[in-house]
C-alpha cells in the first residue's frame, strides 16, 4: 500500500522541477487513483517499520527518478534526448550498482552452486533461457516507458503504472482464482473512474492548446486579399 504512493511523489517532483504546473484538479484525481490502489490491495498485514521505511523511500525515490528522466529526454541541450541513447548511457551505471549490492546481500555465487536450477547442463540453458526471455521483454517494457515520457510526461508514466496493477489484479482473478472483498471491488472502481477523469483532463488540456493555437494563426493572408 505505500508502494502505490508512488504516484503522489511523481507529481510533487513534477511540481518541484516545474514540469508541470500546480492544478488542484490534478492533484485530486492522482489522489483519486492512489486512493483506490490502496483499497484494491488492503488486506491483513503486520507492520514492519523498517519495511515501511524501506519502501517509502524506495517510492520516493522513484518519482524523483522518473522526473530527472523526464528532463534528460526532454531537454536536447543534454544530448540524451533519444530513449536508446539514455538506456546505453543509464544502463551500465545501473548493472555495476546492482551487481555490488547483490554481491555483498546476496551472495549469488553460494545461490548459484545450491540452487537446482544450476545443477547440470539442461537446467543451466533452461535458466539461461528465461532469463534472456525476461531481459528482452524488461528492454522492451523500458523502451517503451522512455518513449512515453518523452512524448507525454511522467504524470501520465504513473497512471499507465495504475492501469497495469488493474490488469494485473484482474488476471489473477481470472487466472488464479484470487479473492477480491467487497472493499478491493471499490478500491478496483475507484482507480478506473480515476484513470477515466486523468483521460479526460489531458483531452480537454489538448483541446484547449488546439484553440488557443488556431485563434493565434494570423490573418495577413485575408488582408492581402481585401486590399
Amino acid at each position: 500500500m505505500v508502494k502505490s504512493s508512488t504516484p503522489i511523489w511523481v507529481l510533487l517532483f513534477s511540481f518541484l522541477f516545474g514540469l508541470e504546473k500546480p492544478r488542484l484538479v490534478l492533484v485530486a484525481i492522482i489522489g483519486l487513483m492512489v486512493a483506490g490502489v490502496i483499497l484494491t490491495v488492503e488486506g491483513e498485514t503486520k507492520f514492519d517499520m523498517l519495511g515501511f521505511v524501506l519502501v517509502l523511500v524506495a517510492a520516493v525515490i522513484s518519482g524523483l527518478r522518473w522526473n530527472l528522466t523526464q528532463v534528460l529526454l526532454q531537454q536536447d541541450r543534454l544530448g540524451m534526448d533519444n530513449p536508446i541513447a539514455t538506456l546505453y548511457h543509464l544502463s551500465p551505471i545501473m548493472f555495476v550498482t546492482m551487481l555490488l549490492l547483490s554481491l555483498i546481500f546476496e551472495d549469488p555465487i553460494d545461490q548459484f552452486r545450491q540452487s537446482q536450477h544450476f545443477d547440470n547442463i539442461f537446467h543451466i540453458l533452461e535458466s539461461f533461457g528465461l532469463m534472456a526471455i525476461g531481459g528482452f521483454l524488461a528492454l522492451a517494457m523500458t523502451l517503451a516507458e522512455l518513449y512515453l515520457i518523452k512524448n507525454t510526461n511522467t504524470i501520465t508514466l504513473s497512471v499507465a503504472g495504475i492501469s497495469k496493477e488493474i490488469v494485473i489484479i484482474t488476471l489473477s482473478v481470472l487466472i488464479y482464482g484470487d479473492v477480491l472483498t467487497p472493499k478491493n471491488l471499490l478500491g478496483l472502481f475507484v482507480s478506473i473512474i480515476g484513470i477515466i477523469a486523468y483521460n479526460y483532463y489531458k483531452l480537454s488540456k489538448s483541446h484547449q492548446a488546439d484553440n488557443a493555437q488556431y485563434h493565434m494563426i494570423p490573418l495577413h493572408s485575408a488582408s492581402k486579399l481585401e486590399d
